[in-house]
């Protein structure tokens, strides 16, 4: 099939990525927009394959590159070759009658990255289940994301923000898809990884989702993953539609979403058929979540298991994790600090855990009439964060 979808690829590799493209047929990337740095920006529009084809087509080598990544810690891991791994994961589960229910035409998009990056369709599909990975291992202990969202005050707009913490053979691929929806009005920035569908983002009617996993819960083997929940968010043009959408489906990895919009701001562990929405303390005006489910306890009888064995209670997990813990004690009432400077200082704190070896990339959603999205693409402290807004550039470094 032909790629109609125009694409603007922009980052440092600019020459390598266009000849890349060029040799494969797409449409030759067209200079404007740019990341800086570690950051990739990649506008799409068109049909959802004619947009993974474009995806694939231009980022092709890092795809490649990261996918034998991750087939060799699939294979460190789980003590198999990556092929059975794989073949083995699709035989146990049956996502993909979800993902045609409540994001339609999203396996076809992950079917476009497949051609454009010369790779088989079952792979791919396989590469954008992380968490659902993740909950079907040996490991259920903590992660390392930290997500903190408020409503808007008189000192700051609405917003949601996280650290995404994810394994260090993902990094320095930090990519940013600009989608347009040419049937709609509608423009979504998502951070995510090269041949991902998507890893958090924002929308240009100011809705934004962040994601926090918590293993310790239970999953489905035939609800909707994670990644393809977040850009189904992404197509809601309301807090209210969206927070409806996380009610309404049958979610597979269990996660909290902080979801965000210029109506509104929550946060919600999600875990089988079971969505509860958390708040630090009564009456608080923000929220913020790390990876211990607080409120929901559908939890996967393999982790209760396991607490028991170490003989630990549910309130010693609780109080388990010190970057919680700093957030309880810094955030500890309606007065605390929340403006852009106030957020950037402290997810760039080493001590507390929030910032650390593991952080892909940090971002600051300010929802509203004029959403823009902060991302620093690495440690919040080293990386300076850019500026992506809605008008079709990038306003520079905040």
């Amino acid at each position: 099939m032909k790629a109609k979808a125009r694409i603007f690829v922009f980052f440092s590799m600019f020459v390598g990525a266009a000849l890349s493209a060029l040799s494969a047929g797409a449409t030759p990337p067209a200079l404007g927009e740019a990341g800086s740095g570690k950051l990739r920006v990649l506008t799409l529009e068109g049909t959802p394959y004619e947009m993974g084809l474009a995806h694939g087509r231009a980022l092709r080598k890092e795809i490649l590159e990261i996918v034998e990544l991750w087939k060799k810690d699939l294979e460190a891991t789980y003590k198999t070759e990556a092929v059975s791994f794989i073949k083995a994961l699709l035989a146990k589960t049956n996502f993909r009658p979800a993902i045609e229910k409540w994001t339609p035409g999203l396996l076809d998009e992950v079917r476009g990255i497949a051609d454009g990056a010369g790779l088989d369709f079952e792979t791919m599909y396989a590469y954008q289940l992380i968490d659902e990975t993740w909950v079907a291992g040996p490991d259920l202990g903590l992660g390392k994301c930290t997500s903190i969202g408020a409503g808007e005050t008189a000192d700051h707009p609405a917003f949601v923000s996280q650290t995404l913490d994810i394994p260090g053979y993902y990094h320095g691929y930090q990519t940013v898809l600009r989608i347009r929806d040419s049937g709609t009005d509608l423009e979504t920035l998502v951070l995510t990884i090269p041949g991902v569908v998507a890893t958090n983002g924002l929308n240009s009617r100011g809705v934004g989702i962040c994601v926090n996993a918590v293993t310790q819960l239970a999953y489905t083997t035939d609800g909707l993953p994670v990644a393809f929940v977040i850009r189904g968010i992404l197509t809601k043009t309301s807090f209210g539609q969206a927070a409806e959408f996380l009610r309404t489906i049958k979610p597979a990895a269990p996660q909290n979403y902080l979801l965000g919009g210029p109506d509104g701001v929550a946060s919600f562990e999600v875990a089988g058929g079971r969505i509860a929405p958390f708040t630090p303390f009564e009456g608080a005006a923000f929220t913020y979540h790390t990876n211990h489910p607080m409120v929901n306890e559908n939890f996967n009888p393999k982790f209760l298991e396991r607490l028991k064995a170490r003989g630990w209670s549910l309130d010693r997990l609780k109080d388990s994790c010190p970057r919680f813990n700093f957030l309880r004690r810094t955030l500890s009432d309606n007065s605390a600090a929340l403006g852009l400077e106030d957020l950037k200082s402290l997810y760039g704190d080493r001590k507390s855990g929030i910032n650390n070896g593991g952080t892909y990339a940090c971002t600051i959603m300010l929802l509203g009439d004029s959403p823009e999205l902060h991302i620093a693409p690495g440690r919040p402290d080293t990386e300076p964060f850019q500026v992506l807004a809605f008008s079709g550039r990038r306003r520079g470094s905040s």
